[in-house]
């Protein structure tokens, strides 16, 4: 009701146009209301029903936790104590939380702790009970309720509850990591010092009298110590006075300690020291310096004592060894990969020293390699795939660092000439194929045969092939790691830009698709086991899960991408990569001898093609399925009333889960940010919605006849309107992002052809209309048709914007190169329709502009087959290696990290991607070439 009064009143400004006077009655007959003077007084008396609501919610729910019940449910008390928070009756709540009877708590070891309120625990006498009781059986647990007070006592400033409900938590589960930092808050909040060494006496308590009880050490008690002492450092001013200096000290010793006790036996060692490796470098290196401290060096030291110490390579392998020399092993490679990540992760944070850091206190590539082969000859060997525990390798994290390692090296080393033509120059965007990102490669294969179940070894293999644009090898990777339902959601981004850069749009149409799939299907159980849980009576189960629909899954960052790269790439859908392998598709068409040649046609199934007739067809569609949230032509919906102004107000979910890239600590692969993709996807959508409307006005264009300017229906002016609305907000849009040289002069060109065929069909906008005749328009069509020529002749010439890498110009493809063929399809067509057909270029300006134009674009597809020829470049034929790669070969054999077969192993690999690349690209640029050619013929 508040959007119409809203909506309304910004229209009461122009309400002297009929047409919109005619929208209010609709609206006002439509609600029932005369005016919107009535609307007002609705709204008022809404909202005092609304006001009663929760006192009315309140006092229905008391009843239930105050009644003459045997039990009440975990369920009922949520209810009532939202009521009170609703009405911001904090106190109120805390006072009811604790009259609350919970249940025992759990330690560690599953034994019961005495802490609850008389053990109260409900009788399930049978079947008949849980079938008749409406809502939850399960009673508050005493672990909840303490968690609860905790949370409203610092909501409310009282720490000293808050810190005993934390204390009391603690006793029980002491590894609980959220309730030390409780605690630490809510100690803090008192005073600083004393709150400080509360906390540290209380840490050192758990660990001389909890920590006996257990099967193995606790983590939270010693995590905490190195908390504190960060804190403190943190607190400094400078580290140049004795007090700062011995803070610092303090904390490098604690990690000294917490590093001597559990890199040993907690593989997840590292992780917990990371942030605090990171506070020791930034807060002692000196001010205006990246050169590292006495204290960071001393860590190095350490560090490097460690991995040399319990270096296994010298010794024997003995495949025989004894349980306890086993467990040992096990202890000495995991300090030895402690070490190795605390080297890695400080040198990372020194960006100007890391090379020499690396080089002084880090083990070589070929150690590394030698330490990762000798475990595999003393730990057991990963299950068999056709059964048992799909294990891990201890040693996968050596070829992890290792490829870290490579992958630094390869994008830090600055090449001499000589060296770059040694390397294969291939105009990648990275520039070359460097011998240690083949040898990172390589290993990352060797290791996933030896540890098939290893997701971070796929992983970091998907971002080797990506930088080395093997797109088919990087998804026959994904794809083993097993991705479904709803980690589509958060694990896709791994591959999809690698699809769309390795020209695979097949694929990206597949993997987008699913994603759509799983939000539709999503949304459909959410309602039905919503509605379930409510009908049971659980109130609050039923609130998460809609929330999570509304909050998470509608919004979804990777459900709005997928829509933008499905309405991309569908009209380079190739049918016969929709079902199978593709690679073994590929070779079963090359058992009779040559090349494959795959049937490919531009909008063979989906999406524009530059036809005419099928277009309009097509347009009218995506526009009807357009209606659909999950459907892909939805996003153009979702750009229809967007403004530059308002894109930091777009509502998105980023659910994807970066934690999978945990392990990376030297060399991090790049991926787009939450922002990015945002813009990315909307400008896909904008096209498309300029592309759709362009189309659907062409489809209604009524031909001249005998000179004279054709009548406008109803109907042309409405879609003219629209696609002049579109287009001023495609013009906005490009005005507040950023895009590099090529994408913005092809965006424009896009945009000029939908203002030629506004011209045409409907005059320039304002003027004299008695002005208004055929040959004006052709006129002010021809200028417009010109500027653009001259904006695709940029594209080809111009430093910074022709697309001269072959990465790019699969990217471009899609984005730009389609629909700008498209749209001069589409006013070729137009202009054939006004007598201005491609046979007269010599007589009429408008048909000659569109015929320079034309041929023009016709170069540009020209140099991007050039281009591409050059990306799949090796210096030897298909499937060969040739002489210029066989000196990489030989240079990637001599760092001494893996052999030459696995080098050739690889390459055979990038070199197949890249002729599926070409297989799927170049077909879709000559065909358009090709049809371009007809603006020539006679």
């Amino acid at each position: 009701m508040e959007k119409i009064q809203s909506l309304l009143s910004v229209e009461e400004n122009v309400s002297e146009d009929e047409g919109m006077a005619n929208l209010q009655n609709y609206v006002f007959q439509l609600i029932g209301v005369p005016n919107l003077g009535e609307i007002e007084s609705r709204i008022s008396k809404l909202r005092q029903k609304v006001a009663l609501l929760p006192r009315l919610a309140e006092t229905l729910s008391s009843r239930i936790v105050t009644g003459d019940r045997h039990a009440v449910s975990e369920n009922d008390w949520d209810v009532y104590l939202e009521t009170l928070l609703v009405q911001d009756k904090k106190r109120e709540a805390l006072e009811a939380i604790a009259k609350i009877r919970g249940t025992p708590m759990s330690c560690g070891d599953g034994d019961a702790q005495s802490t609850s309120d008389d053990n109260h625990v409900p009788q399930i006498d049978d079947e008949h009970t849980i079938e008749n009781h409406v809502g939850s059986l399960l009673p508050y647990t005493q672990r909840k309720k303490l968690e609860r007070m905790a949370g409203l006592s610092r909501e409310l400033g009282m720490h000293g509850e808050a810190e005993g409900c934390y204390r009391e938590l603690l006793l029980a589960f002491p590894d609980q990591w959220t309730y030390w930092l409780g605690l630490l808050d809510a100690c803090s909040a008192l005073t600083d010092e004393e709150g400080w060494k509360r906390c540290w006496a209380f840490a050192e308590e758990a660990i001389s009298t909890v920590e006996g009880g257990q099967k193995y050490a606790l983590r939270g008690p010693y995590l905490v110590l190195l908390e504190l002492a960060s804190v403190k450092v943190q607190s400094l001013d400078n580290g140049n006075s004795a007090t700062d200096a011995a803070m610092m000290t303090a904390l490098r010793d604690e990690i000294f300690k917490y590093g001597n006790k559990f890199g040993p036996v907690a593989s997840c060692c590292f992780a917990d020291v990371r942030s605090y490796l990171g506070v020791l470098v930034t807060t002692s290196s000196p001010p205006g310096t990246n050169d590292p401290s006495k204290d960071v060096l001393h860590v190095l030291q350490w560090a490097k004592e460690l991995w040399t110490a319990n270096f296994q390579s010298n010794d024997s392998a003995d495949v025989d060894v004894s349980p306890d020399e086993f467990r040992e092993r096990r202890k000495k490679i995991r300090t030895f990969i402690f070490a190795v990540q605390v080297i890695y992760g400080i040198a990372a944070e020194l960006h100007d020293s890391t090379a020499q850091l690396l080089q002084t206190y880090a083990p070589s590539e070929s150690e590394m390699v030698t330490e990762w082969r000798t475990s595999l000859s003393f730990l057991p060997g990963v299950a068999p795939k056709d059964g048992g525990q799909k294990e891990v390798l201890p040693g996968d994290e050596i070829v992890l660092l290792t490829s870290q390692y490579l992958q630094f090296h390869a994008n830090e080393a600055k090449l001499t000439p000589v060296q770059q033509q040694q390397s294969s120059y291939d105009s990648t965007s990275k520039g070359t194929i460097t011998p240690r990102l083949l040898c990172a490669a390589g290993l990352l294969e060797e290791a996933m045969d030896h540890s098939p179940y290893n997701p971070h070894l796929k992983i970091a293999s998907i971002g080797i092939y990506s930088q080395l644009h093997a797109a088919h090898r990087a998804l026959t990777i994904y794809q083993d790691l097993g991705v479904k339902q709803i980690q589509l959601d958060s694990c896709s981004y791994l591959i999809l830009p690698t699809l769309i850069r390795g020209g695979l749009y097949t694929s990206a149409i597949k993997l987008s698709t699913s994603i759509l799939r799983l939000h539709g299907s999503t949304s459909k159980e959410v309602k039905d086991y919503a509605t379930r849980a409510l009908r049971n009576g659980l109130l609050f189960k039923a609130k998460e899960m809609a929330t999570f629909q509304k909050e998470r899954m509608r919004p979804s960052l990777q459900l709005l991408q997928s829509k933008g790269l499905v309405m991309d790439a569908a009209p380079l859908m190739i049918l016969s990569d929709l079902g199978g392998d593709i690679m073994a598709a590929r070779q079963q068409q090359q058992k009779g001898g040559g090349r494959s040649i795959l049937p490919v046609r531009l909008g063979a199934e989906k999406g524009y093609c530059g036809n005419v007739d099928e277009d309009a067809t097509r347009a009218e569609k995506i526009a009807i399925d357009a209606e659909g949230h999950f459907n892909a032509p939805s996003i153009l919906h979702a750009v229809a009333q967007l403004s530059p102004a308002s894109l930091d107000d777009f509502v998105s979910s980023d659910n994807r889960d970066m934690t999978v890239n945990s392990f990376e600590i030297l060399h991090h692969n790049s991926h787009s940010t939450q922002g990015d993709t945002i813009i990315k996807s909307l400008r896909r959508g904008q096209m498309h919605g300029l592309l759709t409307r362009a189309i659907m006005v062409a489809d209604v264009a009524i031909a001249p006849k005998k000179g004279k300017v054709p009548k406008s229906t109803d109907e042309t002016v409405y879609r003219c309107h629209s696609l002049r609305h579109s287009l001023l907000r495609a013009k906005e849009f490009l005005q507040g992002v950023d895009m590099d040289g090529v994408d913005r002069v092809l965006w424009e060109a896009c945009c000029q052809l939908c203002e030629a065929i506004i011209v045409v069909i409907h005059g320039s906008d304002g003027g004299d209309k008695s002005d208004d005749t055929l040959a004006s328009r052709e006129k002010a069509a021809a200028s417009i048709i010109d500027s653009t020529t001259q904006l695709v002749q940029s594209a080809r010439t111009s430093e910074g914007c022709s697309p001269s890498t072959g990465a790019r110009i699969c990217q471009l493809l899609p984005d730009r190169i389609v629909p700008l063929f498209v749209l001069l399809e589409t006013v070729a067509g137009l202009f054939s329709r006004f007598g201005w057909g491609k046979r007269k270029r010599n007589t009429k300006a408008a048909s000659g502009a569109l015929a320079d134009l034309a041929l023009t674009f016709r170069d540009l597809l020209s140099d991007m087959l050039c281009a591409m020829s050059q990306y799949r470049s090796f210096g030897g034929g298909h499937n060969t290696v040739g002489v210029g790669l066989e000196s990489l070969i030989e240079t990637g054999a001599g760092l001494g990290v893996v052999e030459e077969d696995s080098i050739r192993r690889a390459l055979k690999e990038i070199i197949s991607s890249r002729e599926l690349t070409e297989e799927r690209v170049d077909p879709f640029l000559a065909q358009m070439r090709e049809s371009l050619n007809t603006f020539e013929e006679p």
